[in-house]
């Protein structure tokens, strides 16, 4: 009996179906490709088009898109590449969404829906450049960005966290910006101050350890700009990041080579911060380390304006 049902489950799990026009049934020893390709980039290359890649050749008679807020006037396929050209440009900081299904050249199919965002062509450099974590009411957790040239910031995606984990972020708006400026966010709720941004859940940012990401648009395989990791260097769980999530972001970070440390020891320490006790980038210096970082004097913040000289001892 024991042999019986073995040959019964062996023969079950032979079979198995493949999404081919025709309906065929797929054996699992015939080595036939029963996958669905799978989109890997995204790329927005002008105001009016869109490229798609995945990780096989395309069937370009079985290409099935819509752009429901604009219309697509052309495709063109080109082995793994699928090249949409929309009969509007999409608008600085707004997504628009392409949906339906492609196939490969065996008819498997995938479906999917995803938001494509306009190609900022004139971006400024931005750091990150002050920011707290430790707000009340009066002082929320709030960040400073400061271009070091002049451009539009439409599209650039500050976050909480990674593009691939975030707790929060903000999408900047369409808006042209001298060298010298200063873009400040709040990111928890509390005093408002006129000329500042919210991010979109005012959530607030982790106490005592974490990490922020600027990045280029909110498309998963945007350019980052720059990062920031602090830490309180004493505790214990997920060495020392107190979470999975900011230990895998941090990873991430310091393999794309945006921090220089993959390690809590390698962080900003954030022991001695406050809500009026700001941390604060070095005379724009940018090696991705916490080096370049100081803490303020307690009330010595200064959010919108150059960084305070003076530090916390």
């Amino acid at each position: 009996m024991k042999y019986f049902t073995s040959i019964i489950i062996l023969t079950i799990s032979l079979i198995i179906s493949c999404n081919l026009p025709n309906e065929e049934v797929c054996h699992l020893f015939d080595q036939v490709d029963c996958r669905p390709p799978v989109l890997t980039n995204i790329e927005t290359i002008g105001a009016q088009t869109v490229l798609l890649t995945f990780n096989e050749p395309i069937d370009g008679n079985l290409v099935s898109l819509t752009c429901p807020q604009n219309s697509i006037r052309s495709r063109m396929v080109h082995n793994q590449q699928v090249t949409l050209a929309l009969d509007h440009p999409i608008a600085l900081s707004e997504a628009q969404t392409i949906e339906g299904s492609v196939r490969d050249l065996r008819g498997n199919s995938t479906y999917f829906s995803i938001n494509v965002w306009a190609k900022n062509e004139h971006m400024p450099t931005l750091l990150i450049n002050e920011f707290s974590t430790k707000g009340n009411e009066t002082h929320p957790d709030r960040v400073e960005l400061v271009a070091t040239s002049r451009g539009n910031i439409a599209g650039v995606t500050l976050y909480a966290g990674t593009k691939d984990e975030w707790t929060d972020r903000i999408i900047l708006p369409d808006r042209w910006v001298e060298r010298g400026t200063y873009l400040v966010i709040n990111f928890s709720e509390g005093a408002l101050e006129e000329g500042n941004l919210k991010s979109e859940l005012q959530t607030g940012l982790g106490s005592n350890n974490g990490c922020l990401s600027l990045a280029k648009n909110p498309q998963h395989s945007s350019t980052l700009l720059d990062a920031v990791v602090w830490g309180n260097h004493s505790t214990s769980t997920y060495d020392g990041f107190g979470s999975k999530a900011l230990k895998d972001s941090v990873n991430s970070l310091y393999q794309q080579g945006h921090w220089e440390s993959n390690s809590c020891n390698g962080s900003i320490d954030s022991t001695n911060s406050t809500a009026t006790r700001s941390f604060c980038r070095d005379s724009l210096r940018d090696t991705n380390s916490h080096a370049e970082w100081y803490i303020c004097a307690t009330k010595a913040a200064t959010f919108g304006y150059a960084n305070s000289v003076l530090r916390h001892i």
